[in-house]
């Protein structure tokens, strides 16, 4: 795309004349597409795929001042190409193939290394799901694409690096209002409906566990909104899902793991005990899990460490705090650490008093003591 924004002369007229562009670049692909028979997959002509490559440069910017005038040319660009349908005989349907082929592009954009293609990827599936007046079934049709991709964003940042992910998962739960806005309890929705929605939903359940607590924050966010939308219980939603995923918690060694995985682990199961009711059944895989945590919270640093304390220092904090959380959601749910009063003790106090504990933020606080965790009345 055109960067006048350093001849400010000529920046009326280059805007005008990529508005103009676009416009011909998109009469002459539904030209092309009137011209196939109905059922025929329809693909981009070079022209358009050279546009697509181009367009995402708008918004891929270091500064925001030319981030923002990006966004407002792509939206006047798509609102433009959606104004088409009302005339010359454009029908609606003939306007979505290309919507597709976009979204398609910024989807692929959020798979780039750099930050600010990826944050070019975002604001385009953003700008591509506030469009009006042509229908959001396509944004539904296109949601499992759409999360795959803005998930990847978040998975894909250093755990240290200092940016700002709120906008993306802003645009995450923006996606998955368009898509559900009109359910009501899921009742009267077609099965491929219904189908999606599981499919989403283990997406999210799948990252409950990632190591990267953005991600986890993320996921469990996505998932109090799909509950909000469909009026089913996280439980209901989670449940079809349950068995596969508590497996691949239950059979791996947690401590033969890193510490990263141990944490989202250990997080997934407390996310799940706490539900209402407890999504987990109350069996051996659980006990043994729940005895596991409590030997980890009571481990000393170098049995944690295995030899390399000083990778550990932080992340054998993060690790306690995780197993310390995890025993105390499991007591409502179980009377099992009530009737071992020495193991119910131990989970109260799992770690020595002197011990850095975390803020919400999971950095370190400093403190003198560790607050008693609340008992099983």
């Amino acid at each position: 795309m055109f960067d006048a924004t350093h001849l400010p002369e000529v920046k009326d007229e280059a805007d005008k004349f990529i508005l103009e562009l676009s416009r011909a670049v998109f009469s002459m692909e539904l030209r092309k597409n009137a011209t196939k028979e109905a059922g025929l997959k329809r693909y981009p002509s070079p022209l358009l795929c050279s546009y697509l490559e181009a367009l995402p440069c708008a918004l891929a910017r270091d500064s925001t001042k030319e981030v923002q005038k990006g966004q407002e040319q792509i939206t006047s660009i798509l609102n433009d190409l959606v104004a088409m349908c009302m005339q010359n005989g454009v029908h609606a349907q003939d306007i979505v193939p290309m919507l597709i082929q976009i979204s398609a592009r910024f989807c692929a954009v959020c798979l780039d290394d750099s930050w600010m293609r990826k944050s070019a990827g975002y604001i385009g599936i953003r700008i591509l799901t506030c469009l009006p007046n042509i229908g959001l079934k396509w944004v539904g049709d296109r949601e499992v694409e759409f999360v795959r991709a803005l998930l990847h964003i978040l998975k894909d940042l250093p755990f240290d690096l200092p940016r700002d992910v709120t906008d993306v998962i802003d645009v995450l739960k923006h996606v998955l209002r368009v898509s559900y806005t009109d359910v009501d309890a899921m009742a009267d929705v077609p099965i491929s409906a219904r189908a999606k929605l599981v499919h989403i939903i283990g997406i999210f359940f799948s990252e409950l566990s990632n190591p990267n607590p953005v991600v986890r924050q993320a996921a469990q966010t996505c998932i109090d909104v799909v509950v909000e939308l469909t009026g089913k219980s996280a439980r209901e939603l989670l449940f079809p899902h349950r068995d596969r995923m508590l497996a691949a918690i239950y059979t791996k060694p947690l401590r033969a793991l890193s510490f990263p995985i141990q944490v989202g682990m250990m997080d997934s199961v407390r996310y799940c005990v706490s539900l209402d009711p407890p999504l987990p059944e109350l069996n051996d895989e659980l006990l043994r899990l729940l005895h596991e945590a409590l030997g980890l919270a009571d481990a000393d640093d170098v049995q944690l460490a295995r030899g390399n304390l000083r990778q550990g220092s932080l992340e054998i904090i993060k690790l306690r705090v995780a197993c310390i959380k995890l025993l105390t959601a499991s007591m409502p749910m179980t009377d099992f650490f009530s009737k071992q009063h020495l193991t119910r003790q131990r989970s109260v106090f799992p770690v020595d008093l002197t011990v850095l504990v975390l803020n919400d933020a999971g950095s370190p606080v400093s403190t003198s003591s560790l607050c008693t965790l609340p008992r099983k009345r």
